[in-house]
C-alpha cells in the first residue's frame, strides 16, 4: 500500500475537552463538562442565576467576595475533570423548575449556550434530553 500521508491536512483534536458545553442533571447532582468551564474562563467562583417562569439556569464568573458566589473551579492548569455540584440548594431548584416535564430519578443533558455581552453560560431547561446512565457490570457480567 502506498500511501502519501503528507498529502494529508490534519487538524489536532482536543480529546480533553468535551465538543460540547454541557450541563448534567441526575439525583445526586449537576455535572458542568470541561467545556462550559472553558468558555466561561475556569472561574474560582460563580454565580448560579434560574429563571423558575422561563426555566433557564445560568451560571456566571464572579468574584470570591460576592455574595452567593459559589466555589467553583480550579486554575486550568489544575482543574482535571469536570465539576460537579452535589449540592441540594442548587439540585433541588433546578428540579423543581423542570417540574413534571422531567421524570423523578432520570439523567438530563443540557446543552449550554454562550451568552457575551452577559459573559453568561445559559442553559435552557426546556431542552434537557433524558439520557440513559451507562451500564454498570455487575457481578454476573465480569465472571
Amino acid at each position: 500500500m502506498n500511501f502519501d500521508f503528507s498529502a494529508l491536512n490534519f487538524e489536532t483534536i482536543d480529546s480533553n475537552i468535551n465538543a460540547y458545553p454541557d450541563m448534567y442533571i441526575n439525583l445526586n447532582g449537576v455535572t458542568f463538562t470541561r467545556k462550559v468551564l472553558e468558555d466561561l474562563g475556569y472561574p474560582a467562583y460563580v454565580l448560579c442565576l434560574l429563571d423558575t417562569k422561563a426555566k433557564v439556569f445560568a451560571l456566571r464568573m464572579c468574584k470570591s467576595n460576592e455574595p452567593k458566589g459559589f466555589k467553583f473551579s480550579k486554575p486550568r492548569n489544575e482543574q482535571k475533570g469536570v465539576v460537579t455540584i452535589s449540592s441540594k440548594n442548587l439540585l433541588e431548584p433546578l428540579r423543581a423548575a423542570t417540574g413534571e416535564d422531567w421524570v423523578p430519578g432520570k439523567r438530563y443533558r443540557v446543552r449550554g449556550f454562550w451568552v457575551a455581552d452577559a459573559k453568561t453560560m445559559c442553559f435552557d431547561l426546556n431542552e434537557g434530553v433524558q439520557e440513559d446512565f451507562r451500564p454498570t457490570p455487575t457481578n454476573s457480567d465480569t465472571k
